[in-house]
């Protein structure tokens, strides 16, 4: 049975596998049987903090991976500061910074 998610196609989830890891990606699909993400990143600590890596170094990561229920606890939402950071490391768009457009008005 399915239960009610409060994401999306194209939200940015965190999946907790069982084995203590965490993934961020873009949610695309699940069934009765697994949840499909699309480029997956790994969480990792950093002297700055958290950041974001590859979670798979041999496989094309820029692609979606189905993950069976059975390897992972929960999928939720990603935290608003870390769904920007996933977005911005996975996205070919740079945003301009805030101010820009009346910067060139002069």
């Amino acid at each position: 049975m399915l239960l009610k998610t409060s994401y999306k196609v194209g939200d940015v989830v965190t999946v907790k596998l069982i084995s203590g890891e965490e993934l961020v990606g873009k949610f695309e699909s699940e069934d009765d049987k697994s949840l499909t993400l699309h480029y997956p990143l790994t969480l990792i600590a950093t002297e700055k903090g958290l950041g974001l890596q590859q979670f798979l170094f041999t496989a094309e990561v820029a692609r979606s991976y189905t993950i069976r229920h059975a390897a992972y606890s929960i999928c939720v939402p990603t935290a608003k500061q870390f769904a920007e950071s996933y977005s911005k490391q996975t996205s070919a768009i740079v945003k301009a910074p805030a101010g820009l457009a009346s910067a060139l008005k002069m």
